[in-house]
């Protein structure tokens, strides 16, 4: 009875090879899995062990939407070519640098009730009636529905695009700023 030997593979002629030409790990031997790059903005936030929170599912209401690309950085800002398009990119900047602050100042206020409202919830102590044990969770719930209301989470995304399209404005300006002292600047 014929003995079985290890699985062929077909070279790049066709010819039968016992294992891929090149440098690699031995057969059978796992792979090794491809390096994950990760940006600086991606990392998260140092925190003190203590505070960290357990990661929540996301709730079932809420419906993930997509991320599209900006409109200001596909091309509703292109770079600044004249002082006519840069002084109408600073009117904008202007105009809404004020709606981004009032917005995130409201924003950090809600968020600082939310989490005393948390804080306080997390050190109840445990209930001793199924009637606490109601109300416990009846507050709960609404704690979770403030924090999951659509409204609140339009404003956290406006906030988001408003910081973004600010960065872009400003980036913008910056280069034809830059540009222009270099072309006006004569080097002795």
């Amino acid at each position: 009875m014929p003995t079985r030997g290890p699985p062929h593979t077909h070279g790049s002629r066709g010819d039968l090879q016992f294992r891929p030409p090149g440098p690699g790990p031995p057969p059978g031997a796992p792979r090794a899995r491809p390096r994950k790059i990760v940006f600086e903005d991606e990392l998260p936030s140092p925190a003190h062990p203590c505070t960290e929170k357990p990661v929540e599912p996301i709730p079932g209401e809420h419906v993930p939407r997509p991320h599209p690309v900006p409109d200001y950085e596909l091309s509703k800002y292109p770079p600044v070519s004249s002082e006519r398009e840069r002084s109408c990119y600073a009117a904008v900047f202007q105009d809404q640098y004020s709606e981004f602050l009032e917005l995130q100042q409201e924003l950090r206020s809600a968020q600082a009730k939310l989490q005393q409202l948390e804080a306080l919830l997390t050190s109840l102590p445990p209930p001793q009636s199924q009637k606490e044990a109601q109300v416990a969770a009846r507050v709960w719930r609404e704690f979770e529905k403030k924090r999951t209301d659509p409204g609140f989470l339009d404003k956290q995304a406006r906030c988001r695009y408003l910081k973004g399209k600010l960065r872009h404005l400003k980036a913008q300006i910056q280069k034809f700023d830059s540009r222009g002292d270099s072309e006006g600047s004569v080097y002795f």
